[in-house]
């Protein structure tokens, strides 16, 4: 579930920032769609490594909050390479990959309570 949100929120980041571009959210709802097609098997790839990491860095911490930072700490760095040191492009990974896994807080919350 963190994947998908978090793909889909960095989709809408992008359809955002285009529409800011243009200066008209016409393409918005295209932009999304492709950022979504196209996204999918990278995010499903590279994300899952970067959910293991939060999670076994993060396992033993009392609250959730260290892995949602972590969660966007490691989507700024795995922003970083991809996009060859575009930090803009990194910061909407970092927000997604965090939103992402904020996303699941109340599903780990339910398992450890």
């Amino acid at each position: 579930m963190a994947l998908v949100v978090s793909l889909l929120t960095l989709a809408v980041e992008i359809g955002v920032v285009d529409a800011l571009e243009q200066g008209t959210a016409h393409d918005f709802v295209d932009v999304v769609i492709v950022v979504v097609l196209f996204g999918a098997v990278p995010a499903a790839a590279i994300g899952s490594i970067g959910a293991l990491v939060v999670h076994f860095v993060t396992r033993g911490a009392s609250s959730q909050w260290p892995a949602v930072m972590l969660a966007a700490v490691v989507g700024l760095v795995v922003g970083l390479i991809v996009w060859r040191g575009d930090v803009g492009v990194a910061a909407l990974l970092g927000v997604a990959a965090a939103v992402g896994r904020l996303a699941v807080v109340p599903y780990a919350r339910r398992r450890t309570a």
